[in-house]
């Protein structure tokens, strides 16, 4: 018998009726793009228990961009991308056609904005059955071009897809001229910026670390679909060794996204109406009970801080202030985890308190889970619907992050009937211009002078340091960045095994780059 509170259930108000995650075989046998969103799609829409074939009922198909079709990339993966219209392609491989073809653009907030979007337009009326998915083949992809294997890959099928989302590139001119530019150069900047606010010493700061992600590696294990089915301990998390080295001091390697996988996921979201007359059972259905997507400042040099995110902070608040649920009430995380600064900066804005016991993902996290591209959150969805699915009338939250903790995303999701007119995603025009308004230090492209550090990194290649990246203040308080000389070995060791917050030295412009030198 339906429960009486699915009755209650406006005709309009979208759904989440389906869902899948699908983890390919790995090397240069595993599937190609279309392939694991092929997959990911066809168990998406069997997962939805409908009694009619839902294809024939789909009207969206839309599609989370791929890593090797950014643009402005100049990668080996970016000269052989060959899908035209991938949207279609995948329609043509499932045999449908539909009139509305989505293709986001980069970013790791893209599931949750394009999700908000749909769910938008259903509410609207302006479509009633959409499937959306995304992943990344890029293991396969790699190890072919290793071994000199053809990578043919690519269909045009013709028509262009709708783009949603900021064409926007990350960074300055001046941030990438000093390497602000790898994400693995980045987080970890955000990483020794938390350390001097907490005030933490290099060690307290990788063990608070190594004790999160160690959980996050055993919750990947219990994940059919993760990449990595390995519990670290956190000393092996945070211990260089040559299986574990050093990428962008103070972060190893097993502390980084892993974005070389076969991976997909795929949801299906229906308006009520459309998932009554299909007859899916309301055991499947979930609920996106608020969301709300806003862009912190854009350049990360021209931030107030860098242990901290305004828009983090107001999407969190945003959405709870639209609904009767509270922190207290959600009983799933699923924090983005490209790095651990991502995952305390969120944690810290959203108000999770240190010593709560729930824990912080439903996949595993990028490290070990898996970071399939922009895609993930896709993944991370999926995940949450299994969850709340198994817990009835319970609350997930999850936060989507693009770029350099740059574009957020945060949905609250359920499997309690929402009752009323649904107008859950928050409009955060003015929230957007707060933070876009917030004061921050005056940032020189040019710097000479005393000055004294605010954050930094040293980048590691597999040979060792090559290179660091500070950001630092003059002594009138004005910010820049800068690297050290270059082959400057002894230095770049010595500035990942000895104290580098607050020392003061010498910044000097040298053709066009800024180096900076501690006394």
């Amino acid at each position: 018998m339906p429960n009486s509170s699915f009755k209650n259930v406006n005709d309009n108000t979208p759904v989440l009726v389906g869902c899948s995650q699908f983890l390919g075989k790995k090397g240069e046998e595993g599937p190609n793009y279309l392939d694991i969103l092929k997959e990911a799609s066809t168990k998406a829409i069997k997962d939805c228990e409908a009694k009619q074939d839902l294809t024939q009922h789909l009207d969206t198909i839309s599609i989370i961009r791929f890593t090797a079709d950014t643009p402005n990339r100049d990668s080996a993966t970016t000269d052989f991308w060959g899908y035209t219209n991938m949207p279609r392609t995948l329609g043509n491989s499932l045999g449908i056609k539909v009139p509305n073809e989505i293709y986001t653009t980069t970013g790791g907030n893209s599931p949750q904005l394009l999700l908000n979007e749909i769910c938008n337009r259903i509410k609207e009326g302006e479509l009633n059955c959409a499937l959306l998915t995304g992943g990344e083949a890029l293991d396969t992809f790699v190890s072919r071009l290793k071994l000199g294997l053809e990578v043919n890959w690519g269909d045009e099928p013709g028509g262009e897809p709708e783009s949603i989302g900021s064409i926007r590139d990350l960074g300055s001119e001046c941030e990438k001229k000093h390497g602000i530019f790898d994400p693995s150069s980045v987080y970890p900047l955000f990483a020794n910026s938390i350390r001097g606010n907490k005030g933490q010493t290099a060690q307290e700061h990788m063990e608070e670390i190594g004790e999160m992600f160690s959980r996050f590696s055993h919750i990947a294990t219990e994940n059919q679909a993760s990449w990595f089915k390995v519990a670290r301990s956190p000393k092996e998390i945070v211990e260089v060794t040559p299986q574990n080295r050093m990428i962008g001091f103070p972060y190893t390697k097993y502390m980084n996204s892993i974005i070389r996988v076969n991976q997909s996921s795929a949801l299906v979201v229906t308006s009520a109406k459309k998932a009554r007359e299909l007859g899916i059972p309301e055991s499947k259905w979930i609920f996106l009970y608020a969301a709300a997507n806003l862009n912190d400042i854009w350049n990360i040099t021209e931030r107030e801080n860098l242990y901290s995110s305004p828009a983090i902070r107001k999407c969190s608040e945003a959405v709870f202030s639209k609904t009767n649920c509270s922190l207290e009430d959600v009983s799933f995380f699923d924090l983005y985890s490209c790095f651990p600064s991502a995952v305390q900066i969120a944690k810290r804005e959203i108000g999770i308190p240190d010593e709560d016991s729930r824990e912080l993902t439903v996949t595993g996290g990028l490290p070990y889970y898996g970071g399939a591209g922009s895609a993930y959150v896709v993944n991370s969805i999926a995940s949450m619907m299994e969850k709340l699915r198994q817990n009835k009338n319970s609350y997930g939250l999850l936060n989507a992050n693009g770029w350099f903790l740059t574009k957020h995303g945060l949905g609250l999701f359920s499997s309690k009937p929402f009752e009323g007119e649904w107008d859950q995603v928050v409009n955060t025009s003015n929230m957007q211009l707060e933070i876009d308004s917030l004061n921050a230090p005056e940032f020189v492209e040019e710097a000479n002078g005393q000055a004294e550090i605010e954050t930094y990194t040293v980048v590691n290649s597999r040979e060792g340091p090559t290179k660091a990246i500070i950001i630092g203040r003059l002594h009138d308080g004005k910010r820049f960045v800068a690297n050290t000389a270059k082959g400057d070995t002894d230095l770049l060791n010595r500035m990942m095994s000895n104290e580098m917050l607050k020392i003061q030295g010498i910044v000097t412009n040298l053709d066009s780059r800024n180096i900076f030198q501690p006394k």
